[in-house]
């Protein structure tokens, strides 16, 4: 096949839209599409968003593919029943958790349950130390009565998890085999394999929740290659920012974790690279929840340990993304003291918001803006405005007030819970919002965007072209991305000549064996987690693998300096060595959108808008050729999406079809 004609494609399956977009190297051309999600059956949905974009499927090249799937078996408790083995005495590791709350003062607050209740947690007889030499030897045929106990309590999978195994693997990998030994075919996370770092309670719920969601995923990749009948087409998107093999998904699903909200940032890095924006934030408010970053000098950051929910961290690399319940189909309540609230309860893609004649009656976001005039009912989801009313009706009925003066004490809700996580992620870091461009995307995202920035105080909104799908766009772009990780926990001074290099080579040779045939065009990055001796918390510093430990240490103090203003020249503890291995795609040069050709096209329509006392006009987006300029208030529709110029903006066209909006601080949004 012609490499120019190839076909790139993104799919995003979200809690209530599946998102796809489509590149063709050939032309230059994007196009897109977007169907409601399928939550009980979510390959159905991949093959109608497939079917929406009419793509010849031996002409696609390359497909990345997001999915909520992991965050969402963990949040409703959905995965497979686990038992976990662990070393005797640490029955109740994922019991005890940690020792924070999240509220020091409610006493009515409970930890949250595990997801290996303790009559599936086992334990054998066995010890290795904190310097990894073995204090008590395994007993096999301890190990096969655990064994036999566990396949007794007919579960679907098994975490292992032994004490220091990250030092020393041994014990683990005896049980590992007496456990394939007895059932092949049972799925099996291994802490030595998936987490092999330290700190207990972190390791072991990484492990379990490896375990929890390995079955799911596993058959949900299985069913996608049975109906593409192409194996290892679709390539997964991780949570860091990179497209992984289906084989590394189905071992590690932990990596999915915010799959999809990673691919978004990664669309919010490449415009800001074709526009000249090194400083962004971005926010993603689709049907179900809302998703801020920060790229700064062109680079978003990298957490190594994520937590899915409150008390359930998973120890793998993850953009930093914070996650709200507030999307379009976030639904609104009034609590026990009579205060509006919106979220985090989503309806979802089905029923879905009330105007979507679905059976939904619950008042959701989607509906008050529908009230307001900021979403066209005749777009490509007709809604039904009258159901929209008759939804915020019943919470206008709850404050005495108008239909329309509910729906904007609504919007106002939400936007205050909005702009609370961009300040979580901005000036709670020391980021000043304002030396920033907010760019947004997602199907909600241009109804709130003006006034999130006016409320925070940016200057400039920018909304991509297919802002509602926005997140596959991201995908089409991602590059493969290889992570791994190893404890070391050894003094720097303290470290044999070339160990250092020999943990460093043994992690690139597993990552370049998961990459395959792309192993030899990769860039490795490699990278500490150090700490002063006496030190509570490490810090990840960039390194190269031949360094001395005298370079290491330079590093180490300029680092420090730079985050805390101070460098103690203290000896220092290696705790954790990383590796990132990255090979990217082909660069993606989409065809510029048309030339200047004439003024401002006629409106579509006028449409009445709260808060304005004339019809406002309603402008095509695809009509809006480069360069032209615009001023509020009106609204730019796509055809599954809306972006509100408030009065007192200014609008222009860039050239490559991004509309740059500009505010006015002292207008109302």
């Amino acid at each position: 096949m012609n490499p120019a004609s190839a076909l790139r494609v993104g799919i995003d399956i979200g809690g209530t839209f599946t998102d796809i977009v489509l590149f063709d190297e050939g032309s230059g051309q994007l196009s897109h599409a977007k169907s409601l999600s399928t939550p009980a059956e979510p390959e159905s949905g991949f093959m109608q968003a497939l079917a929406a974009i009419g793509a010849p499927l031996g002409a696609i090249s390359s497909l990345v593919h997001g999915t909520t799937i992991v965050t969402n078996l963990i949040l409703e408790r959905k995965g497979a029943r686990i038992a976990l083995i662990t070393t005797k005495g640490f029955r109740d590791v994922l019991e005890i958790m940690r020792a924070t709350r999240p509220l020091p003062y409610d006493l009515a607050w409970r930890k949250p349950r595990p997801l290996v209740p303790r009559d599936l947690c086992f334990e054998v007889d066995e010890r290795v130390g904190a310097d990894g030499e073995v204090v008590r030897a395994i007993d096999p045929d301890d190990v096969r009565r655990t064994i036999e106990a566990v396949l007794e309590r007919d579960v679907e999978g098994v975490a292992i998890c032994l004490l220091h195994s990250y030092l020393n693997d041994a014990h683990e990998r005896i049980v590992e085999a007496a456990v394939k030994a007895r059932q092949p075919g049972l799925p099996l996370s291994v802490s030595a394999t998936v987490c092999r770092e330290v700190r207990e309670y972190e390791r072991a719920n990484t492990t379990a929740v490896n375990a929890y969601a390995m079955p799911r995923v596993q058959r949900y990749a299985a069913a996608l290659d049975d109906r593409l009948q192409r194996p290892e087409l679709v390539r997964y998107l991780s949570s860091e920012g990179g497209m992984q093999p289906g084989c590394e998904a189905a071992a590690r699903p932990i990596s999915l974790c915010v799959s999809g909200p990673a691919g978004g940032v990664l669309g919010c890095q490449l415009v800001g690279r074709m526009t000249g924006r090194d400083n962004l934030i971005t926010v993603d408010m689709g049907g179900t929840s809302f998703d801020v970053a920060v790229i700064q000098h062109g680079q978003f950051e990298v957490r190594n340990t994520f937590e899915v929910g409150w008390g359930l961290p998973v120890k793998v690399p993850a953009i930093d993304i914070k996650t709200i319940g507030a999307g379009g189909g976030s639904i609104v309540w009034v609590d026990e003291g009579g205060a509006l609230r919106v979220g985090p309860q989503s309806a979802g893609a089905d029923p879905g918001p009330a105007c979507y004649g679905r059976g939904g009656s619950d008042c959701t976001v989607t509906d008050a803006n529908v009230v307001l005039g900021l979403i066209n009912p005749d777009g490509v989801l007709p809604m039904d405005a009258s159901l929209a009313s008759r939804a915020v009706a019943g919470i206008a009925e709850r404050f005495g007030v108008s239909v329309e003066a509910a729906a904007e004490g609504i919007i106002r809700v939400v936007n205050a819970g909005m702009a609370a996580a961009i300040r979580q992620m901005t000036v709670e870091k020391g980021i000043d919002p304002r030396d920033f461009s907010l760019l947004a995307f997602g199907g909600a995202g241009g109804q709130h965007a003006a006034a999130l920035a006016r409320e925070i105080g940016i200057p400039e909104v920018v909304v991509p072209r297919m802002a509602s799908v926005f997140s596959a766009f991201g995908m089409v772009n991602a590059p493969l991305k290889i992570s791994r990780a190893a404890s070391v926990m050894r003094p720097l001074d303290a470290l044999q000549p070339g160990e250092l290099h020999r943990v460093l080579s043994g992690l690139e040779r597993d990552a370049r064996a998961a990459m395959r045939d792309e192993a030899a065009s990769c860039a490795v990055v490699y990278a500490l987690d150090l700490k002063y001796l006496r030190q509570a918390h490490e810090i990840i510093v960039t390194v190269g693998p031949d360094w001395t430990p005298a370079h290491i240490a330079t590093a180490f103090e300029d680092r420090h300096r730079a985050l805390y203003g101070t460098a103690l020249g203290h000896a220092l503890m290696v705790v954790t060595a990383r590796l990132t291995a990255t090979s990217p795609a082909p660069s993606l040069q989409p065809a510029p959108v048309q030339a200047p050709g004439g003024g401002l096209p006629a409106p579509v329509r006028q449409a009445r808008v709260a808060g304005v006392t004339a019809p406002v006009p309603v402008f095509d987006r695809a009509l809006l050729p480069a360069g032209l300029r615009c001023n509020g208030p009106c609204l730019v529709e796509e055809r599954d999406t809306s972006f509100w110029m408030p009065p007192g903006a200014s609008g222009q066209i860039d050239a490559f079809g991004n509309l740059v909006v500009r505010l006015d601080p002292g207008g109302i949004a």
